[in-house]
């Protein structure tokens, strides 16, 4: 018997990995580097090309490279600035454009976002390079190809572009005898009458106290410390989301983030040498930071050039992800060395009491608003109310709206039904939103930003009957939520030691996740954050997690064509155990999310009896802290109590049945051998 369930658990195992890898040749059989035209979906971007290669030619340059970022290294941006995506019809938030004057134009994007790029991408001008898939050279690679084909030199706009990528750019050039020019902004020069949206304007307001936790001052000495250790007298910091922490400042610039546009100089003492805030001073509205220097946003050039000159400044800090253009600017026996995170990243990531006591409270309000929606949903299906994906999100916003200190979304909502859950960012549209029914698989990944917290949260539901590939991934997926979830480690552990947790449940039946496995997420602040993160990959840049960072926590698994399973909780890194042999600090993640998974998803004869006692305790908890805030809305209780059932019970029923059964066999068997005898 025990021969054959192994025999059976084994057929079943490459009954799935046959599935996979089925899969997985039909993508691979496809072209890796070119896309279909289809109309309706893909912008025409004929005319925009031809215009930017008379400026290309005007440079006197052969080839140009657009990025996705503002000149801040921003990978959401304002829609004045949103270049890359106006060049190419491409809207996603990650991928780079290349335009030559003679060999047409390429995008290169990441498995997240080949789906999109297909979709959006006009493929009749442009080649769509899937990054990591068999035969798409890397960007550097193909650029270097195709600068050895002209005799005008490759080039970029160094405002927008980060000095580790024009240094690898550089270094790969030289080999061949050229290097990269530094042009100006050539898509800005075309796109002036051509619909392009006017810079923001919108006010910057005060962060409160109350929530902030810490005045500037405190920041400040926090950012001085920082620099004193180090050895620095000066750090630049351009990136929006560093200054805002820092000045308890918040924006609405760029859709779904609390920033605006920004630069500042900060010095080591501070308290003489008082730290420059570069802003346009209309969007203030009068304010004033004591103690701060505050100048037009566009002065900053200015200053920037007198403070590298200036006698009494030894070494300045600048990080790897400023722009190349300032680094231009900085002598370079000036600039602190070897690169590394700004000051202000390090301090921000690690949150004051106050901030981890609101990313803790908003939480709660999140989920009251996640199972008011999905106690809505749940009754329209039932009652076959058509309801489809942007619908959804409407009514999702109707209850965020409704908590305490909420703003607006921290992302526009991933609302994916049926085999648009496979599209890891998509995004859905009002003219071609899909139906969501009981049938399919439904993802909603939703985020918020409040007064005292981001949230990114991602729960997969199913309201009918899934089918048993569903149901295994979808359990593979939680197992991976699990393992990791249920982590102790030492300090000094980086995400990428832990990031095979995540993972390890879906290798037995071949299943893999191209994203992170968790990602920093700010205070009131980026959605995305460092420098912690949870992925496979080495980055020289990434720091260990530690006490009072949050961290996501979010394994997933995509069939194209059929279904996508993502689930996601916010964790906070918490002090463990302390080791009595070595005096060695441990660390926990302490799970803040407050959301039910989805108990027809679940195949429990996958789950160990530790994993279903986890699943029990934290729908329990679940319950006693959102059941009191439900009342009265009988939907939502109906979908609270329907996923917080018990597994263990079903599974101690099964077990004790087994048991008396065989006890009653081998007592009959015995009785029978005794009357034998």
């Amino acid at each position: 018997m025990y021969a054959y369930k192994m025999l059976s658990n084994t057929f079943v195992i490459l009954y799935f990995l046959l599935i996979v890898l089925a899969e997985s040749l039909s993508v691979n059989a496809a072209t890796n580097n070119t896309c279909k035209s289809i109309s309706g979906t893909q912008k025409n971007t004929s005319d925009i090309l031809a215009a930017l290669r008379r400026e290309m030619q005007n440079a006197q340059i052969g080839i140009y490279v657009i990025f996705n970022g503002d000149e801040h290294g921003s990978t959401a941006t304002q829609p004045y600035d949103k270049r890359r995506d106006w060049i190419s019809g491409f809207r996603g938030s990650a991928g780079t454009a290349v335009v030559t004057l003679t060999s047409g134009a390429a995008l290169w994007t990441d498995d997240r976002y080949f789906t999109q790029a297909e979709e959006e991408l006009d493929c009749e001008n442009w080649l769509l390079m899937r990054e990591g898939l068999p035969d798409v050279p890397s960007l550097i690679s193909w650029l270097v190809t195709e600068a050895n084909r002209t005799a005008l030199p490759s080039g970029a706009t160094p405002e927008f572009s980060t000095t580790l990528w024009w240094s690898a750019v550089n270094a790969e050039l030289n080999l061949i005898g050229k290097q990269l020019y530094s042009v100006g902004d050539l898509v800005g020069r075309i796109w002036t009458t051509n619909g392009r949206p006017a810079p923001s304007a919108k006010p910057i307001v005060i962060h409160d106290l109350q929530y902030a936790g810490e005045t500037v001052a405190q920041k400040l000495n926090k950012t001085a410390a920082e620099l004193k250790r180090y050895g620095a007298t000066t750090a630049i910091i351009s990136t929006l989301d560093e200054i805002a922490w820092l000045f308890n400042l918040r924006g609405a610039d760029i859709p779904y983030n609390p920033l605006f546009k920004s630069y500042a100089i900060v010095h080591v003492n501070f308290l003489v040498d008082q730290p420059e805030l570069f802003v346009n001073k209309s969007q203030l509205n009068g304010i004033t930071l004591p103690g701060v220097r505050i100048f037009e946003y566009v002065e900053f050039w200015s200053r920037l050039n007198v403070t590298v000159v200036n006698t009494n400044i030894n070494k300045i800090w600048a990080n790897h992800r400023l722009s190349q253009a300032i680094f231009n600017a900085i002598p370079n026996e000036k600039l602190l060395q070897p690169l590394q995170n700004s000051p202000i990243l390090r301090v921000k990531a690690k949150k004051n009491e106050v901030e981890r006591n609101g990313m803790r409270q908003c939480q709660i309000r999140d989920a009251v608003a996640r199972m008011k929606h999905l106690g809505w949903l749940e009754e329209q299906l039932n009652n076959d109310i058509f309801v489809n994906e942007t619908q959804s999100v409407e009514q999702l916003t109707i209850y965020l709206q409704e908590q305490t200190h909420f703003k607006f979304p921290s992302f526009s909502t991933i609302s994916a039904a049926g085999d648009r859950a496979a599209i890891i960012h998509y995004s859905p549209e009002q003219a071609t939103a899909r139906r969501i029914t009981k049938d399919k698989i439904y993802l909603l990944d939703a985020g918020s930003q409040y007064l005292d917290c981001t949230t990114d949260i991602t729960r997969t539901h199913h309201f009918g009957t899934p089918t048993s590939l569903e149901k295994r991934a979808y359990t593979r997926v939680l197992q991976g939520v699990l393992d990791l979830g249920s982590a102790i480690f030492p300090t000094g552990t980086y995400g990428r030691s832990l990031d095979h947790l995540g993972r390890m449940s879906l290798y037995r039946d071949g299943m893999i996740y191209g994203h992170v496995t968790g990602h920093g997420f700010g205070h009131y602040l980026r959605v995305a954050e460092g420098p912690q993160i949870i992925r496979l990959q080495y980055d020289e840049y990434e720091e260990p997690l530690a006490d009072g960072m949050f961290v996501s926590n979010e394994p997933g698994f995509y069939k194209a064509d059929a279904f996508g399973i993502r689930i996601e909780n916010d964790v906070e890194i918490i002090m463990a155990n302390k080791s009595t042999y070595d005096n060695t600090q441990y660390l926990r993640f302490d799970l803040i999310t407050f959301l039910p998974y989805e108990r027809s998803l679940i195949d429990v004869s996958l789950l160990t009896r530790g994993q279903m006692n986890i699943i029990d305790q934290y729908h329990s908890k679940v319950v006693n802290l959102l059941q009191p805030l439900l009342e009265g809305d009988q939907s939502a209780l109906r979908a609270l109590q329907s996923r917080t059932v018990k597994l263990n019970s079903t599974v101690t029923i099964l077990s004790s049945f087994i048991i008396n059964l065989i006890a009653i066999i081998f007592g009959q068997l015995f009785l029978n051998y005794l009357l034998s005898e």
